[in-house]
């Protein structure tokens, strides 16, 4: 079973009802791909008007893993020997290592490849939504 991890970039895209993306996550949920969202990621995106009812749609396909304290320090560790502060962007580091060096969707190409590096991860694939 393939998985992919979810940047808020990613997340952002599904708000905004970005076709591109859409197609390919739906595309991933067909091949029996797992979607994967750090929580944190989850916290920085999540919108409860009507207008998120496709944000909504493509949570419902995903897993959500939660923050745990062991996740915490280590995305903490991560960030402070990559001399930077985005825990959240260390978390979606830590969740493509957990599954396999899944692939990542950002649009933060630069800052979570940097982190992926860092945590001696080059075969992490990082790309856009």
């Amino acid at each position: 079973m393939s998985h992919v991890v979810y940047d808020s970039g990613v997340l952002i895209a599904a708000a905004k009802n970005d076709r591109r993306f859409l197609g390919r996550h739906k595309a991933l949920l067909r091949s029996g791909g797992i979607p994967i969202v750090p929580a944190g990621v989850l916290a920085q995106c999540w919108d409860v008007r009507a207008s998120a009812a496709i944000l909504h749609w493509v949570l419902s396909g995903c897993l959500v893993v939660p923050l745990t304290e062991t996740g915490a320090k280590a995305a903490a560790v991560l960030c402070q020997e990559n001399k930077t502060s985005d825990v959240i962007d260390a978390s979606v580091v830590l969740a493509s290592i957990a599954y396999d060096e899944a692939p990542i969707l950002t649009d933060d190409l630069g800052d979570i490849r940097a982190l992926a590096d860092c945590a001696n991860r080059r075969r992490i694939r990082v790309e856009r939504p």
